[in-house]
């Protein structure tokens, strides 16, 4: 009996060992399980932060902040997770979605090597990949490619996705060539199709940067600028600190990803959302970018409107000093602000008032 027990211990050890001798797996911590099991939730409410921060930033270049009632907060939760679903999807593309493909298709591929010693294993490269070889082979030519990118944006829509096409070609047989030197000895019989598919990934990565900077370009109401008509040196230079913080923060936060991304999968969501805040802020302090996205909601400044107002509304005008262009009509007026239970609006360039909605009749755009 004892030797059949012996022998039976012996046969499991040894059809087992493999998995005796490999760590257990790292349990699961509270958050991780929360945040997965509620990934649409965890998902639509970085949306709707990144939604309110925009309208917040609105209202701080209007210097206003309008009542809102509970009742009317489901309305503007929407309006938030609209917007920034957008930006929250175009910045996803540009500032997360490349480092996932450079991580998950380049980095740890076992035909090619970025770790510090050669002859690792996937598992040990995983665990010691060198920073200064993904800067040198990925990142600069990510860096170069983006700065181009930005510069042709200058030129209008069809030359730059005809100047996009050509760097795009470039792109591909440039890295086709580089990583053909990268191919490990061991894959040397397949290193054409290596290196094609590496090239193609990160080609891929170069596109998604390059559609997001053009829509955001264009949300911005920038599209229609060509190079001569931004011959003005504070345009200019706009653009060049927009262009040189943008591609600083793509760039980053694509290293980032790509390094976090299969061992620290939050953390590398983290620098994300850190570099998509950032990116946010300072767009918006140099070229008024949620002023810009309001006014393809009949928001803002620029968006003008003729103004029918009641008995009641025309009262209130006069009583504040404000000069109808005819009787209950406000002409030459832009909408500011529709949140909450009235109109904040600004009425000939410089006079700025309050009217409830009760009191608006009608209202006619003007283009």
């Amino acid at each position: 009996m004892s030797t059949q027990t012996s022998t039976a211990t012996e046969n499991a050890i040894a059809q087992n060992g493999t998995a005796q001798n490999q760590p257990p797996p790292p349990p699961s911590r509270g958050i991780d399980k929360l945040l997965i099991a509620n990934t649409t939730l965890a998902v639509w409410l970085i949306f709707l932060a990144l939604g309110g921060g925009i309208l917040a930033l609105y209202y701080s270049q209007i210097d206003y902040l309008p009542e809102v009632e509970w009742k009317a907060s489901l309305i503007y939760l929407f309006i938030g997770s609209i917007v920034g679903g957008v930006i929250g999807l175009l910045l996803t593309l540009s500032l997360f979605i490349p480092g996932v493909l450079w991580s998950h298709f380049i980095l740890l591929d076992p035909c090619v090597d970025f770790s510090l010693h050669s002859g690792l294993s996937a598992k040990e490269a995983d665990d010691d990949l060198c920073i200064r070889t993904i800067i040198r082979c990925l990142g600069l030519p990510f860096l170069v490619l983006l700065l181009l990118s930005h510069l042709f944006l200058l030129a209008g829509k069809r030359p730059f996705w005809l100047a996009a096409a050509g760097i795009l070609g470039v792109t591909f047989w440039w890295m086709r060539r580089g990583f053909s030197e990268r191919v490990k000895n061991t894959c040397n019989d397949k290193t054409g199709a290596h290196s094609f598919k590496y090239a193609a990934w990160f080609t891929l990565s170069v596109l998604l940067s390059q559609i997001t900077m053009y829509v955001i370009y264009w949300l911005s109401d920038a599209p229609g600028m060509t190079f001569w008509q931004t011959w003005n040196p504070q345009n200019l230079e706009f653009f060049a600190v927009l262009t040189i913080l943008c591609t600083t923060g793509v760039w980053l936060s694509n290293h980032a990803v790509a390094v976090l991304h299969r061992q620290h999968p939050w953390g590398a969501i983290g620098a994300a959302l850190l570099a998509a805040g950032l990116l946010l802020f300072t767009a918006d302090h140099f070229s008024k970018l949620s002023m810009k996205l309001m006014n393809h909601y009949g928001l803002g400044y620029d968006q003008r409107f003729n103004v029918l107002i009641s008995d009641n509304g025309e009262s209130f005008v006069n009583t504040l000093g404000v000069k109808p262009c005819s009787k209950k009509l406000l002409c030459n007026v832009e909408i500011l602000s529709k949140i909450g239970d009235q109109y904040y609006l600004r009425i000939g360039d410089r006079d700025y008032l309050t009217l409830p909605k009760a009191d608006v009749v009608a209202v006619r755009r003007l283009n």
